[in-house]
């Protein structure tokens, strides 16, 4: 009813339901701090084994200056060479809301309550950016700003010079970039990216997988039931049958798992951690909006992976002509991706 003088209930706090984490971010080694807009660093690998033997009272012999003579022990060594990129988000807050008590706001008023929304979506921004599949690496010129290379642009693309994405001596092995889409996805997906980055690196070790929700919904599946056809021996006919999916539990337990969170395979373990900013863009220096692509993945060496900064994230003051207060935040942060070679991806269509 239209009751005069009743007074609003407002509760005294704001829901916010978008609790979305950052875990690459958050895991990345911080690397040391840049000198510089352009930052490089440099691979190397071993020489392919040769047959055959050496006679007895055999001189060495080569040609002097020859890179491709065994004279020269680092034919392949490369610098690979990436940029920086600012990260930036801004708020002001008018000079009449600044005095308003607002509910669920605090002590700090909206101003406080401003900035730290926006360090989060500063973070999300910088996350999503890393781990875009195609973000070119840009330097300043005028009309674009520097881009840092995204990890999907380090994985997929090579060129001669390892600017922002590697040469071919240290892009990954093909057979550890899968392209089966995830409807298609089965346990020799992850097991052939796993035997790509194996062949590569001679080594059994845990990787992390940041992936979308689609892929890892993928992976679960992996333990569940379905339905299969199969042809009727001696006939033309087809019958299609449930597969049988079996799991231990004990009788007491009320509560029924069904997650795949690591995928241990014969050349390594797959650590899974869902991430919703797994992103694309249409791959030019001035897009501005990230594409989710829930379907990808990236098989990450957690130390082979480096975020360089400039400057940390960091609150500045802007001034107040009369309007209002208002607050930068800001940071300047690189990507670096040691060594292409030792990474895998998940690069399904869809």
């Amino acid at each position: 009813p239209n009751q005069v003088g009743s007074r609003e209930e407002l509760a005294d706090y704001i829901a916010i339901v978008d609790q979305k984490s950052t875990p690459f971010v958050s895991m990345a080694p911080k690397g040391k701090d840049l000198g510089n807009m352009t930052f490089s660093w440099q691979v190397d690998n071993y020489a392919t084994p040769t047959a055959g033997g050496v006679r007895d009272g055999t001189d060495v012999t080569y040609t002097a200056g020859n890179p491709g003579s065994p004279v020269n022990p680092v034919p392949n060594r490369t610098r690979l060479t990436n940029y920086a990129q600012v990260f930036r988000n801004d708020l002001r807050i008018g000079f009449v809301a600044n005095t308003q008590n607002v509910a669920g706001v605090g002590n700090g008023g909206e101003i406080a309550n401003g900035i730290s929304k926006r360090l989060i979506e500063l973070k999300r921004k910088m996350e999503s950016t890393f781990l875009c599949t195609n973000q070119p690496l840009t330097q300043e010129d005028g009309t674009n700003a520097y881009l840092t290379s995204s990890l999907g642009n380090w994985l997929l693309t090579t060129n001669s010079a390892g600017m922002g994405a590697p040469t071919s001596t240290f892009a990954p092995n093909t057979a550890a970039v899968d392209s089966t889409a995830s409807a298609s996805f089965v346990e020799a997906t992850a097991q052939n990216v796993l035997t790509g980055i194996y062949n590569a690196t001679g080594t059994f070790r845990d990787y992390d997988v940041f992936l979308g929700a689609t892929l890892k919904r993928a992976f679960t599946n992996l333990t569940a039931g379905g339905l299969s056809t199969v042809n009727g021996a001696g006939t033309t006919n087809t019958y299609t049958q449930t597969s049988v999916r079996t799991f231990n539990q004990e009788l007491g337990d009320d509560t029924f798992k069904a997650s795949v969170d690591i995928f241990e395979g014969d050349f390594g373990r797959l650590i899974l951690h869902p991430d919703v900013w797994i992103s694309s863009t249409n791959g030019t220096p001035s897009a501005t909006t990230f594409n989710n692509v829930a379907y990808k993945g990236y098989v990450v060496p957690m130390d082979m992976v480096e975020i360089r900064y400039a400057k940390m994230p960091e609150v500045k003051p802007l001034p107040d002509n009369g309007g209002g207060e208002g607050r930068l935040i800001q940071a300047i942060a690189g990507l670096v991706v040691k060594n292409p070679a030792g990474f895998g991806m998940f690069n399904g269509a869809s």
